[in-house]
């Protein structure tokens, strides 16, 4: 709050000034004994030229300080405001300013401002037939911060998950059920009597062995190819009865079957489906994540290939060796097809599809999409082609690629020996917090507790980093309870909320329980106190970053460094048995930080629990 203040007075003080007027950026000082917020206003000004003479940055920077410090509304906030090396500005605010505004910082942690924009997000987007994996893991982390940063932004937000019902890891995985069913010597009936867990890893286990054979086996590659096509005619049937569609595209042309043969096929298509779906919703319950809209390739891919079939006669797609491909290199890309041979659609123009479908069910201003960054390429010529088409839909879609994850010294080996399952990295994480909080009490709500920290351990593990960065997971530092991870976080807002009841203080309510305006001349602040009321006042730039930037780790590193200052502060202060004049100050402290950390983890999509 205090940033927008100190950017109208500097506004004011350039036009009073004679210089004209220019984007004044103010930020955040790395040392907190350089201030509260610095600006390089000065260097900008020294560029441009104005009506007096030419002056350097450090004379400009004095010119603003004076005539900042001479104004009424400054000298209400400021305590000064100092010129710095290179004519840098650092700006002092009052301490007393700090804590009568402690009340709106605590309440900042609820919507920060409001707006109109519509935005989606789309995230996760695992596989059917095909374990969710690490990977996905890392999707749904970044993609769901970026939905609840923008909601408390106060734009509307829906989140999106595309998932993949068809193509060949489908058929190939239900080429290796069709193998496991006939070597276990049980039928699809049989395979539904087991828990959802078993189901899903059955699937995973046949996908796995569908694509090895694919591989090695030419007779068998080719079986799985006629299996994709009737893939790709079941489930056009199943979305037809099941969901009202109406077919975009005519996939039984491409195959000659036999009803028999089809129905086969379909009866494990709609089991594994389903089943792959049901299981992912387990993991985005446990996660946090609710889903405003589902897209299956199956439907969006028929809008895809009509759209690239459409537009061959105006040059947007060419026909090439039996497919059809965008003609990227034309504009410093790379060819991409967006039909194949088969003519089924691709990937590409399964996205061509979902982009038009996505706008048709909800008119959006932002579609930001989440993805690894393995397809940073790809994403570009979609893009490219998705302007030659719908040019607005290509402006306002945002691609955030993410890296990969890593785990430390191989200390967690998967069962399919190259890709981690969710299942296999919560379960690590979990057995080693099973020891630490093996003597919290009262042992019903153990389990709840572990769960919510398992997921804020990985989460943060994941959010601590720039998306676009590769991650080393390292399992014994996700959980520690001193440290940069989740726990660690968790852990400083339940000591807050442990010193508030034991104060009877309600600490649910976004209230720090205080009248600043008697307690202030009673107060002198210790450096700890000072410096906990500095980063709480940062909270709202914070959050305003890291929406503009799509990179929840600002606000990752931030709830760090409160957790530190508060535990600091904690170590080296009384609080409930504090003096007097000093009690109810500490504990609207206390109460200001344990909102915002509170508020800050659920930014991150984790959650705070009340004990530890």
């Amino acid at each position: 709050m205090f940033k927008q203040k100190i950017l109208e007075d500097l506004k004011r003080v350039v036009e009073d000034l004679g210089y004209k007027s220019t984007d004044t950026v103010i930020s955040i000082p790395q040392n907190s004994t350089f201030g509260d917020y610095t600006t390089n206003l000065a260097l900008q000004l020294a560029k441009l030229e104005s009506s007096k003479s030419k002056q350097s940055p450090v004379e400009i920077a004095n010119e603003i300080v004076d005539s900042v410090m001479g104004q009424e509304s400054s000298k209400k906030y400021l305590e000064k405001a100092e010129v710095a090396g290179g004519g840098f500005i650092n700006f002092f605010v009052k301490p007393e300013s700090l804590m009568e505004n402690l009340q709106q910082i605590c309440n900042q942690a609820a919507i920060l401002k409001s707006n109109n924009e519509k935005v989606l997000v789309e995230f996760t987007d695992p596989n059917p037939f095909k374990e969710f994996h690490i990977g996905h893991l890392f999707s749904n982390s970044v993609g769901e911060s970026i939905s609840r940063l923008f909601e408390a932004k106060g734009f509307e937000v829906k989140r999106v998950n595309y998932f993949g019902d068809v193509g060949m890891h489908a058929a190939k995985s239900i080429w290796g059920i069709q193998k496991k069913l006939e070597k276990d010597q049980i039928s699809l009936a049989d395979l539904e009597k087991r828990t959802l867990r078993e189901r899903v890893e059955f699937l995973g286990q046949a996908y796995a062995e569908g694509a090895k054979a694919y591989e090695e086996n030419k007779e068998i590659c080719e079986q799985i190819k006629r299996i994709n096509l009737l893939v790709y005619i079941s489930a056009q049937q199943y979305m037809e009865e099941t969901a009202k569609f109406q077919p975009q595209a005519d996939y039984k042309s491409l195959v000659e079957f036999n009803e028999k043969e089809l129905g086969a096929i379909r009866a494990i298509f709609e089991k594994g489906r389903k089943w792959s779906l049901d299981y992912f919703e387990t993991i985005y319950a446990l996660l946090g994540t609710k889903f405003d809209f589902y897209y299956p390739e199956s439907i969006v891919g028929e809008y895809g290939l009509k759209e690239v079939l459409t537009h061959i006669d105006d040059k947007v797609f060419e026909k090439s060796d039996g497919a059809v491909i965008f003609p990227a290199e034309k504009f410093g890309l790379h060819n991409r097809v967006f039909v194949n041979s088969m003519g089924l659609p691709t990937y590409e123009a399964k996205e061509l599809g979902l982009a038009f479908k996505k706008h048709q069910d909800y008119p959006y201003d932002r579609s930001i999409v989440v993805t690894g960054n393995e397809i940073n390429e790809y994403f570009k010529v979609l893009l490219l082609a998705l302007s030659k088409i719908y040019p607005e839909l290509s402006k306002k879609t945002i691609h955030v690629g993410h890296g990969m994850v890593r785990m430390l010294g191989g200390k967690i080996s998967s069962r399919k020996g190259n890709v981690l399952t969710f299942e296999e990295i919560f379960d690590a994480v979990k057995s080693k917090l099973e020891v630490l909080l093996a003597d919290f009490e009262p042992k019903e709500e153990r389990e709840h507790l572990l769960n919510q920290v398992c997921v804020g351990a990985i989460k943060f593990a994941m959010l601590k980093h720039q998306p676009a960065a590769d991650t080393i997971f390292d399992v014994e530092k996700s959980v520690a309870l001193e440290g940069d991870s989740g726990p660690y976080i968790q852990y400083a807002c339940a000591r807050a909320n442990s010193i508030l009841r034991k104060a009877n203080i309600n600490y649910q309510s976004n209230n720090p329980h205080v009248d600043s305006h008697s307690i202030l001349p009673q107060i002198m602040l210790e450096n700890e106190e000072r410096q906990i009321l500095q980063k709480l006042e940062y909270f709202g730039d914070i959050v305003e970053e890291a929406v503009k930037s799509l990179k929840p780790n600002a606000v990752a590193s931030y709830l760090l460094e409160l957790s530190a200052i508060f535990n600091l502060f904690y170590q080296k202060h009384r609080i409930v048995n504090a003096s007097e004049d000093k009690k109810e100050f500490r504990l609207a402290l206390t109460c200001a930080v344990s909102q915002v950390l509170k508020k800050g983890l659920y930014l991150l999509g984790i959650e705070a629990p009340e004990r530890m």
